[in-house]
C-alpha cells in the first residue's frame, strides 16, 4: 500500500538526510557554483517526471536553475521506488516548492 502523506514526509526526511543533504544542504540551498538549489527551484518545480528521472538515473552536464548555470554530476541513487517517492514528496513540500506528492506508481512508470 502507498504510504500516507505523513509517512512519506517522515521517510523522505530520513532519505534526504542520508542521501541528499551533503550536496543540497539542510535548507535545500545547494552549494553555489557546485550543486544547484532544490529550494524554490524552477528546474525542480517545472517537471515532476524529470525530477524522478534525475533521482533514479542521475544527471550529468549543464542545467540552469533559478537563472544560474550548474555543470556537475548527480549520481544515480540506489534507493527503492518507495524511497524516491518519499524523498521527492519531502522536497516538494519544503523550502518554497510546489507541494507535489510523488507516488510509488509515478516512480515505477519512469524508465
Amino acid at each position: 500500500a502507498e504510504m500516507s502523506m505523513d509517512e512519506k514526509m517522515e521517510r523522505g526526511k530520513q532519505v534526504y538526510t542520508q542521501s541528499c543533504l551533503a550536496c543540497h544542504q539542510a535548507t535545500g540551498a545547494g552549494i553555489p557554483n557546485a550543486f544547484p538549489p532544490i529550494a524554490s527551484s524552477d528546474y525542480l518545480n517545472k517537471d515532476v517526471h524529470r525530477a524522478i528521472e534525475v533521482v533514479k538515473f542521475g544527471l550529468t552536464g549543464e542545467i540552469q536553475v533559478n537563472g544560474n548555470v550548474y555543470n556537475s554530476a548527480m549520481p544515480k541513487q540506489n534507493i527503492s521506488d518507495e524511497d524516491v517517492a518519499a524523498v521527492l514528496t519531502y522536497v516538494y513540500n519544503n523550502w518554497g516548492n510546489n507541494k507535489s506528492e510523488v507516488t510509488r506508481e509515478m516512480v515505477k512508470k519512469v524508465k
